[in-house]
C-alpha cells in the first residue's frame, strides 16, 4: 500500500511539473500567451557565492500557470 501510495504522488508531482513547463513553453507564442500568463511568480536567485575552491550561483523560482492546473488535474485523474 505504500509503494502504490508513493507512485500516486510522483505521479502528480511529474505532471504538475510537466504542465508548468508546457505553460511556460506556450507562454512563447502570441496566441496563447494571454492564455498561460503566470498567476504566481516568486524565487530567488544568488548568483555569486565564492568558496574557497569554487565560484557558483543557482537560481530557483516557482511559476504557477494554467498549465499548473490543467497537469495538476491530469495527475490527479491519473493517480487515481
Amino acid at each position: 500500500m505504500a509503494a502504490s501510495s508513493s507512485a500516486r504522488w510522483w505521479i502528480i508531482v511529474a505532471s504538475l511539473v510537466l504542465g508548468s513547463l508546457l505553460g511556460v513553453y506556450l507562454q512563447r507564442f502570441a496566441l496563447t500567451e494571454p492564455y498561460f500568463r503566470d498567476i504566481l511568480s516568486t524565487g530567488f536567485n544568488v548568483s555569486d557565492v565564492n568558496l574557497a575552491f569554487a565560484d557558483f550561483g543557482f537560481r530557483f523560482s516557482l511559476r504557477c500557470n494554467l498549465g499548473t492546473l490543467i497537469g495538476g488535474v491530469f495527475g490527479l485523474w491519473a493517480a487515481r
